[in-house]
């Protein structure tokens, strides 16, 4: 019998040891997971586990008594936005808040219990600069996605833009009169095939048709010869384009100088046009000039359609060239581009 009574008692005070060290797990838990604290409801900590001890760097053995915002010290900003929190967690649990303190970012979620407030605090800086990183990358995804878009409508514009209205020139010379004009519609044709060319090449990647086919001198030639007649235009050209440019620089090339010749035809109401291209030392020279009724620099830079001059000067800068541009009213135009054809970054320029 009192074997089996003290055999009995050996068991319970197995069992009561075993709670003990349960509980002791568990508080050892409590003190290393993230940063915990209770607060009473006038923000008085009631219990700070190890964690938040360390993280806070808190130099006193126990914070309890203190006021929760003497040992954070947040700025004015965010302590008054966790005040708000802590007052609206008295009625309603808040998950998923944050705040700042100096360099580093906090998570934290407030709950109610009894009459104390519980609040689980995670240091998420990294998280923070994470996110900024993908913000960064979505903002710089975006700008190129617009960049892409202000090249595309800078294609469209200066090629099948300029081919339209070439085009457009010929049906109305034959419009007004077939016998004067009558190659003009067949020529107008042609051009609206060209056109439909350019299309397919910005689609393969933004490479002038003509350029392909003839080389950049014969088309610049082609180019001036399409366009000025028609409009009694006399034009004199003289392009000596040096061997082996590189691609990048006679598309542009061609595409700057479609721009000026349209300028010249909407606006210009000259009669005669001179384009020159040679090259002097290391750079290209583009030079166009005619003798219309000339326009007002900071006018045209102003209004949003028109003289393309924006086109023209980023094109140039792409390129690492400078634009000389002189006009004035009634006395003509004249462009002139200088390229290097030697590659140079855009920080020595």
């Amino acid at each position: 019998m009192a074997s089996g009574l003290l055999k009995r008692k050996d068991t319970k005070q197995t069992g009561s040891y075993s709670g003990k060290e349960q509980a002791s797990k568990f508080l050892s838990l409590v003190e290393e997971i993230s940063p915990i604290v209770a607060l009473d409801e006038n923000n008085i900590v009631r219990f700070a586990n190890a964690s938040f001890k360390k993280e806070f760097r808190l130099r006193f053995a126990n914070p309890a008594g203190k006021n929760l915002f003497n040992l954070l010290r947040l700025d004015s900003k965010e302590e008054a936005n966790l005040r708000e929190n802590l007052h609206k967690a008295l009625k309603t649990k808040l998950q998923n808040q944050e705040f700042k303190k100096g360099k580093k970012s906090y998570g934290y979620s407030i709950f109610r219990f009894k009459d104390s407030l519980g609040m689980i605090l995670k240091d998420i800086t990294e998280n923070k600069k994470l996110e900024k990183k993908i913000a960064t990358l979505h903002t710089q995804v975006l700008a190129s996605q617009e960049e892409e878009r202000s090249r595309l409508a800078r294609e469209l514009h200066d090629g099948v833009g300029q081919l339209i209205l070439a085009a457009k020139l010929h049906f109305q010379a034959y419009q007004k009169s077939e016998k004067e004009h009558p190659e003009s519609f067949g020529s107008g044709l042609g051009l609206i095939d060209r056109a439909s060319q350019e299309l397919r090449d910005i689609y393969t990647n933004l490479q002038p048709s003509s350029l392909k086919e003839l080389g950049l001198e014969a088309a610049l030639n082609s180019l001036a010869n399409q366009i000025f007649p028609i409009q009694k235009i006399k034009v004199k050209s003289e392009f000596r384009v040096p061997e082996k440019i590189p691609q990048e620089i006679q598309n542009q090339v061609f595409r700057i100088l479609q721009e000026i010749c349209a300028n010249i035809l909407k606006h210009s109401q000259a009669n005669k046009v001179e384009l020159k291209i040679f090259s002097e030392k290391d750079t290209l020279v583009v030079s166009a000039k005619d003798n219309g009724k000339g326009f007002k620099e900071k006018e045209a830079r102003i209004k949003s359609t028109g003289y393309g001059l924006e086109n023209i000067r980023r094109r140039t800068e792409d390129l690492n060239g400078t634009l000389f541009l002189e006009t004035e009213p009634n006395k003509g135009t004249q462009y002139v581009l200088r390229i290097p054809l030697k590659k140079r970054s855009k920080e020595k320029v």
